[in-house]
């Protein structure tokens, strides 16, 4: 079990799904770790879903090697091209809702070619970021651009809140000055297709972004849909000022600023968690504690921690192996391990080796009494790294540390501490005691 919450890894945040299950994509924003849709190591299945089966045929066509998605230079050649599609699809819905909405005076319509002529903005947001995201390693980025990613997703937030905002002034002014705007059903017909056409841009986005596990893409992915729902709103309101009700158009304005609002927040959200430093997916972690374990001398691993930067991963953990072992035998054991982690990983590994004497005469009296503590205790997920220092239980330190099952930080870790090593003292009076609580950040089985 791990010392993080697995709530961290989410679906489309709870707020913006309770405003409106329609945009909510099918899966999740941000994945981290190993790219399971990586079709280099997950080839299109014959019963792939038929707009991925189109978005890898029609990346061939533009991108060199385009299976091997987890090359950096590969990679943003889908972001770009993602990028340059919704452009030229974006630019041309605005031009068709901007002469219908110019045409029949309605404020909802305008209001909603102004959102897709701002998806044409994120989208150039989408280009930039990730031309700039391959750039490679400097003096002053040793770690490469990789975050560049998630700054260019929070763009895309920030203009469209202050769309959202500039929408929802316009619609207010709307309703309280209506003005007559009248459409035909053949121009309604037509706004309609306009629909089907950002809810086909919004899914061959979702796909490239499942396919490179990019937060941003689903993030355009995701702009592209809440346009298509606020043009829905649009048509709803267009009908009903052919039966009178001229100050739903407004109405229905503000009902998109709200999508747009919520979409920004969404997206928002899930752009800061890697800028923060976001917990790697608990699937990524127990690869790599398996790539430990395929190593036959290893007993235990602990204490893994992974920094991502973009798609530049950097891990180090602990390891636990006999005693016994010389320190040759050790060394090659931790290339062993940084080799077959790395292979899991993509990225750089270190790895710390904890020898371990559970030949100790009382290794296994002091083991049964830490079970027994830690089970009884609510607090305490598990412990690792046991060492006993003295041959005797008359004379010596007890070592070990203690992981506890604190989610978000709310746990006296001191009072843990206090009764932990009271409890065994109890048992071992004559021994001292040196207990460490592993950081929030570390993964220990």
């Amino acid at each position: 079990m791990p010392s993080f919450s697995p709530g961290i890894h989410r679906d489309l945040p709870t707020f913006y799904e309770s405003i409106i299950i329609y945009l909510r994509p099918p899966g999740r924003i941000r994945g981290a770790g190993v790219r399971a849709n990586d079709p280099a190591r997950d080839p299109i299945h014959p019963l792939e879903p038929p707009v991925k089966t189109f978005a890898f045929w029609f990346a061939s066509l533009f991108i060199k090697n385009h299976t091997r998605t987890a090359d950096p230079q590969i990679r943003a050649a889908y972001g770009m091209m993602e990028g340059w599609i919704s452009i030229i699809g974006n630019t041309l819905l605005f031009v068709i809702k901007l002469t219908i909405g110019l045409a029949v005076g309605s404020a909802a319509l305008l209001a909603d070619a102004v959102h897709t002529l701002t998806d044409s903005a994120t989208s150039a947001v989408v280009i930039v970021g990730f031309k700039m995201s391959r750039k490679p390693s400097d003096s002053r980025h040793p770690f490469g651009h990789g975050r560049i990613e998630p700054v260019a997703t929070l763009i895309i937030a920030i203009l469209l809140f202050v769309t959202g905002f500039e929408l929802l002034k316009h619609s207010i002014t709307a309703i309280l000055h209506p003005t007559l705007s009248t459409a035909s059903y053949a121009a309604i017909g037509v706004i309609f297709g306009t629909v089907i056409a950002k809810e086909l841009m919004a899914r061959f986005s979702f796909t490239l972004g499942e396919i490179i596990d990019s937060a941003t893409l689903k993030a355009d992915a995701l702009h592209h849909r809440s346009d298509a729902f606020s043009t829905l709103l649009v048509i709803v309101a267009l009908i009903a000022s052919h039966f009178g009700y001229n100050q739903l158009d407004g109405i229905m304005g503000i009902g998109v600023s709200l999508v747009i609002f919520a979409s920004a927040w969404g997206i928002a959200r899930e752009a800061v968690s890697p800028l923060i430093g976001e917990a790697p997916s608990l699937a990524f972690l127990h690869e790599i504690e398996g790539a430990c374990r395929a190593v036959t001398e290893v007993l235990g691993v602990h204490d893994i921690i992974v920094h991502n930067y973009g798609d530049t991963h950097v891990v180090s953990l602990h390891i636990e192996v006999s005693h016994h072992l010389s320190a040759l035998t050790i060394h090659e054991i931790a290339e062993d391990v940084e080799e077959s982690v790395a292979r899991v990983s993509g990225g750089m590994v270190v790895v710390h080796m904890d020898p371990i004497n559970h030949d100790h005469p009382h290794y296994n009296i002091v083991l049964s009494k830490i079970q027994e503590v830690a089970k009884a205790d609510d607090r305490i997920l598990t412990f690792h790294d046991l060492r006993i220092v003295g041959a005797t239980l008359d004379r010596g330190t007890i070592l070990f540390d203690l992981t506890l099952a604190d989610t978000d930080g709310s746990l006296d870790s001191q009072a843990v501490l206090r009764d932990t090593e009271e409890k065994i003292k109890a048992r071992f009076p004559d021994l001292d005691l040196l207990i460490k609580i592993a950081p929030m950040y570390s993964y220990n089985p």
